[in-house]
């Protein structure tokens, strides 16, 4: 029996590390799109939403996202305050820095709720990067455009200055890792 045993452990191990192996993401180039990091990532992005009354109790959350923003090639964060907003776009480059768009409309819920919708209705298809950017512009026009941006050290690095400078009593803050 313990033999029996030891043999079905050892063909599930040999089962899990092979499918492991399968669907290891491609090493972190910064490769135009859709390169293959965009062809996996587009089938699984991440959304994380954090509402909060303190600055520095959001700020800390944002530590806690697992996300490895070096890995990514475009990202975004949408933050609302009471009567004004911030939307940050991040796209890679192929230098390894980013370009950061940033917008300042005054409600974001209905364009998060189309981004949303994009997302769904791409199903992984297509570059959901690419498909995001294409909502942003529609939405809100060209932005304001900064080039060379070092990559971020970490989520909380990233995503905190956008939450200090929010206005209000109550902040939330949506941060969408796309491809």
């Amino acid at each position: 029996m313990k033999k029996l045993t030891s043999f079905a452990a050892l063909i599930v191990a040999a089962l899990v590390s092979s499918a492991s192996a399968e669907t290891a993401l491609p090493a972190a180039s910064p490769e135009a799109s859709p390169g293959p990091r965009c062809k996996v990532n587009s089938r699984s992005p991440e959304v994380y939403t954090i509402y909060g009354d303190k600055k520095d109790m959001i700020v800390q959350k944002l530590a806690n996202i697992p996300a490895k923003l070096s890995e990514r090639r475009v990202f975004l964060q949408v933050t609302q305050g009471d009567a004004s907003a911030k939307v940050t776009l991040y796209e890679q480059q192929n230098d390894e820095t980013f370009t950061v768009t940033e917008w300042t409309p005054k409600q974001t819920s209905k364009l998060v709720a189309d981004i949303d919708r994009e997302i769904v209705a791409n199903k992984g298809e297509h570059c959901v990067g690419e498909q995001v950017k294409a909502v942003l512009r529609q939405k809100l026009g060209k932005g304001k455009i900064t080039n060379g941006v070092a990559v971020p050290d970490s989520p909380q690095a990233a995503f905190a200055p956008s939450v200090e400078q929010a206005s209000g009593e109550y902040i939330k803050s949506t941060l969408i890792i796309l491809c």
